[in-house]
């Protein structure tokens, strides 16, 4: 086993600290011991004249837990024993120093970095402020803009800005050990002793106050941002307290971040994020990706899917029925592109290369020789699906195939066609801007290599990768959501009003704003496909139906649930109260009831539960956390809540079971709101829903 430390003297009084702990030389809690003992022994000798802190590899030191648990001695204590030392500490960055590893860096009294170093602190990423002193030690170092910057936002800060912001003292182009060496003699030679953070000053005081409160001012939701807050307490400690009580305040305001519902939701994620990260890097091993990716398709969605395709690597060929539809969708693409070029700043050379992979032809023939296929058109789901054994049919024996939207099914797309096994819907979320999932949904019959090269290509289009049998995850908690939302609104709540509810509650848009933004007549279709889904006494589809007969389509028709104006805004619609009236009247609904916003939220949220449960239990994806991940990324719940199912433990698992009660004795018949077997197990045996995994089959019995 690897010693984790080097110990080096590469000259007479200078001791080198290596880390040597592959391949990011993460501060887990068997080197922080070794680290902190070598620090020791250093500073201890009477020979040392300077220490310098260094790594091997391209790293210095990325990821770890902040506070590693065991025996090892806490990074707070190996900082504070860099800011008592006698001499100086230098630090050498050959690559990032991210999270403790930055802390470690930034306590150093010197840093000496190669150009590919960065330096970044992700703490907030995990609900937590920055830790072992770097609140006092960052707003000394550099200008009190950048130093709020690097812990509010997360983001890295490279080796020239760090340079320029007094962050890094020399920045090196050739050997760092040997650069590193030279810097640290030329101090000896010059007498320049050690230079610990908090004997320098703080930036003046009402400068950086009026800077605290403009931020303070500028928060979201409380549950959202008390890291932030945290943070800019502890800077305004720093600025105001001796730098012991300091220390202790900012430990303080960890360990309360710690102990929040908000930074488990967000370690729960990132797990789940890391789980499937590593899923996906299998994918490059089980085939080469496609070289040409045939797109059978004409309208926004195939356009926006050629564009995305076009600057992640393969070549596209679009095929469309005739030669006027062809063109249009080229010309959708074009623009598509000339629109990234402005955003992205590419130059007109780049732009050139991508459109250099786009070709076209007319009829499903034109995508002979492709890869892979995606059908992608326009039309009625079962349009699409009659249309697709003729893509099928042109395609290569070794080729993949696939079709988007929101109602694909695997097995009726490749059946007819003989080629199942080469299948998948490759669901790509829409309905909230900026959503970064992709589904790809496999029958029981679907090979491994289509469901790996259809993943390869949602990691080239910047997408988290999440697998799913038969359903789409994203939109069965969507259908869970409406469902709940309708039985309100057809008791007295207005649509508005719930999705005012869910946004307030962490919803990017609330259900409403979203099945809009989906498309009634595809919602409606989705929701005829559940059990009762035609009675509207079983399923709440009464008024979906009437605003779907009446020509409302929703966000691109300009109304659906709203009324679209200039610019996508949304505002409210008359003759929906007039339809979701009539609707009432027909189901003899008695005297009308408010909702409070907490029990809108309750019950949207134990909608999304029951659906997810459900979906676990019948093995559509294999645990919680992707229900979780499939509502952040597909739906846009906020991060710090962590999806449904994570919510749910935190709302309590008793308390949703009383909701889901209270649902069901509203609307009796159907057994929608029945609980179901899984939550009910876990219940029963005193789990947490977030770490559910889906059953062995025949483990539960069904619903």
């Amino acid at each position: 086993m690897a010693p984790l430390l080097a110990v080096e003297h590469p000259a007479p009084g200078v001791v080198r600290l290596v880390l040597d702990a592959p391949p990011d030389n993460a501060l887990t809690a068997p080197l922080h011991d070794v680290l902190d003992a070598g620090l020791t022994a250093a500073l201890a000798a009477g020979s040392t004249r300077a220490v310098m802190i260094a790594a091997r590899g391209t790293v210095f030191s990325a990821g770890a837990s902040p506070a590693p648990s065991g025996t090892a001695a806490p990074l707070g204590a190996i900082c504070g024993r860099i800011d008592a030392a006698e001499v100086p500490v230098v630090a050498l960055l050959p690559g990032p120093a991210t999270g403790p590893g930055c802390e470690l860096a930034l306590a150093c009294h010197y840093r000496v970095a190669t150009r590919t170093a960065a330096l970044s602190l992700p703490d907030i990423a995990l609900g937590l402020p920055p830790q072992a002193g770097t609140t006092s030690r960052l707003p000394r170092l550099t200008d009190p803009v950048t130093a709020l910057e690097m812990m509010l936002s997360a983001r890295p800060l490279s080796a020239s800005r760090a340079r320029q912001t007094g962050l890094l003292d020399a920045l090196v182009d050739g050997d760092l050990d040997t650069a590193g060496l030279r810097f640290v003699l030329g101090l000896l030679v010059e007498g320049a002793g050690p230079r610990p953070a908090p004997s320098r000053p703080m930036p003046e005081f009402r400068a950086l106050q009026a800077l605290l409160q403009r931020l303070r001012a500028g928060t979201g939701p409380e549950g959202a941002v008390r890291a932030s807050l945290a943070i800019l307490d502890c800077v305004e400690a720093a600025a105001m307290m001796p730098a012991e009580a300091a220390l202790a305040f900012e430990e303080a305001a960890v360990e309360d971040c710690r102990d929040s519902a908000v930074h488990r939701a967000l370690c729960h994620l990132a797990e789940a994020e890391h789980v499937l990260t590593v899923r996906a890097r299998d994918w490059a091993e089980a085939g080469p990706a496609p070289r040409r990716v045939g797109i059978w398709g004409w309208g926004p969605q195939a356009a926006a899917l050629g564009a995305a395709l076009l600057t992640a690597g393969p070549s596209v060929r679009l095929g469309a029925p005739d030669a006027a539809t062809l063109g249009r969708g080229l010309v959708e693409i074009e623009a598509l592109l000339d629109a990234a070029r402005l955003t992205a700043g590419w130059d007109e050379a780049t732009r050139v290369r991508y459109r250099s992979r786009l070709s076209a032809g007319s009829g499903p023939s034109a995508l002979t020789g492709c890869d892979a296929v995606i059908e992608a058109g326009s039309g009625t789901m079962s349009e699409r699906q009659a249309r697709f054994p003729d893509l099928a049919r042109v395609a290569a024996p070794g080729a993949v195939l696939a079709a988007t939207g929101g109602l694909a099914s695997p097995s009726a797309l490749g059946a007819p066609a003989g080629r199942e096994a080469d299948t998948v819907w490759f669901h790509l979320p829409e309905a909230v801007p900026g959503c970064r999932l992709a589904e790809v949904i496999r029958s029981p019959r679907t090979g491994p290599r289509p469901v790996a090269v259809f993943g390869a290509l949602a990691r080239r289009l910047e997408r988290l990768v999440l697998v799913a049998e038969r359903e789409s995850p994203s939109l069965v908690l969507l259908l869970g959501a409406l469902d709940a939302a309708d039985a309100m609104v057809e008791a007295g709540a207005a649509p508005a009003a719930v999705d005012a509810a869910m946004e307030a509650w962490g919803m990017a848009l609330g259900p409403y704003r979203m099945a809009d933004r989906l498309g009634l007549s595809q919602l409606l279709a989705l929701r005829r496909r559940q059990p009762g889904g035609d009675d509207p006494e079983l399923r709440p589809v009464l008024i979906l139906g009437q605003l779907v007969r009446e020509g409302r389509e929703g966000y691109l028709a300009g109304r659906g649930y709203y009324r679209y104006g200039a610019g996508g805004a949304a505002g409210p619609d008359p003759q929906v109260a007039e339809i979701v009236a009539a609707a009432r009247e027909v189901l003899a609904v008695g005297a009308l009831r408010d909702f409070a916003e907490a029990e809108i939220q309750a019950r949207v949220l134990a909608g999304m539960v029951q659906a997810g449960a459900a979906l676990l239990r019948r093995g559509g994806v294999s645990s919680a956390a992707e229900l979780d991940l499939a509502a952040v990324h597909g739906l846009g719940v906020a991060r710090w809540r962590g999806g449904p199912m994570r919510a749910a433990d935190e709302a309590g698992l008793l308390s949703v079971r009383k909701t889901l009660r209270a649902l069901a004795a509203e609307r009796p018949r159907g057994g929608i709101w029945d609980l179901d077997p899984l939550l009910a197990e876990t219940i029963k045996n005193g789990r947490e829903l977030a770490s559910a995994v889906a059953p062995r089959r025949g483990a539960l019995s069904p619903a």
